[in-house]
């Protein structure tokens, strides 16, 4: 097994982490797409590179007789061996710690979603200001007691559009699915970040465009990331949860471009470039022969 198995996956992780790195300068809603599509990519060709060296170092391990008695399938994984010990066990390892992971968010957002949503009425009388959005068919904006007495009419209004454009855009999806993309790969959690600012910078837009005026929005996001306790889930995105300070500082500037050809230019092209390296993780040339099994 040469380094042509893992230089897709290397490729794209190269890809993710560097986007991650600097942010795009694009409007928030072309990065957040940008980075939503390479971080699942790049979980997907770790994914199934880490499967294929599972699978050939534990067919290494069996008999070549029992090995050869699976036909097409048993020669299509001695074709890719050897495998040394250490690089096996490695991604044996990962493997499991990938679908750990994957198992252990899955269950946590799950309840997380449930706590959120029978502690509604808990959350409308807290003292403390907190605004969140809730997706799903019974979903919301929920909004405490502590910030509607914080905020004044306009500054309310700023909350309950901001929260919306987390709903109208199914942001929680975005974010849902990179956080799964590094629990698998956890070197991928500073994409997640990288996306969460995005999600926001995006909900911020979409504000500071139907009210038509950033000081507002901006000056709402700091006094309730200022008065805010840290919040209770993981999974929802809120109004100031994150990188507030960055948020308000480009709030006070100019309006991003909406990159009408340069955003889904680049998005198409990572699209394509992302997902045709992602697939020929899969080995699409031993394709025909796993459909003859």
């Amino acid at each position: 097994m040469g380094w042509p198995t893992f230089a897709p996956a290397l490729l794209l992780i190269t890809l993710s982490l560097a986007l991650s790195w600097k942010p795009l300068p694009l409007h928030p809603a072309w990065s957040a797409r940008i980075l939503a599509v390479c971080g699942v990519s790049t979980a997907l060709a770790v994914l199934s590179t880490t499967l294929l060296v599972a699978a050939v170092f534990i067919t290494g391990l069996l008999p070549r007789d029992v090995v050869s008695g699976w036909g097409s399938r048993g020669a299509l994984l001695l074709d890719h061996g050897p495998v040394s010990l250490h690089l096996g066990l490695m991604a044996v390892v990962l493997l499991m710690v990938g679908l750990f992971g994957i198992a252990r968010l899955g269950l946590g957002v799950r309840k997380d979603i449930r706590a959120v949503r029978g502690d509604s009425q808990y959350i409308t009388e807290q003292d403390h200001p907190i605004a969140l959005a809730v997706p799903g068919q019974h979903g919301g904006v929920l909004v405490s007691r502590g910030l509607m007495r914080l905020l004044n009419r306009e500054e309310l209004q700023v909350v309950f559009r901001h929260e919306h454009a987390h709903l109208r855009h199914r942001h929680h999806v975005y974010s849902t699915l990179t956080a799964l993309s590094a629990a698998l790969f956890p070197p991928l959690r500073t994409l997640h970040q990288s996306l969460r600012l995005a999600l926001e910078r995006w909900a911020d837009e979409d504000t500071a465009a139907i009210t038509g005026n950033r000081e507002l929005v901006a000056r709402t996001i700091a006094r309730v990331a200022l008065a805010s306790p840290k919040p209770r889930t993981s999974w929802h995105l809120a109004l100031a949860d994150s990188h507030a300070l960055h948020r308000v500082r480009a709030l006070l500037g100019k309006a991003p471009s909406a990159n009408p050809v340069a955003g889904p230019a680049l998005l198409g092209g990572t699209g394509v470039a992302s997902s045709g390296i992602a697939s020929s993780c899969f080995q699409l040339h031993h394709l025909y022969v796993l459909v003859l099994l």
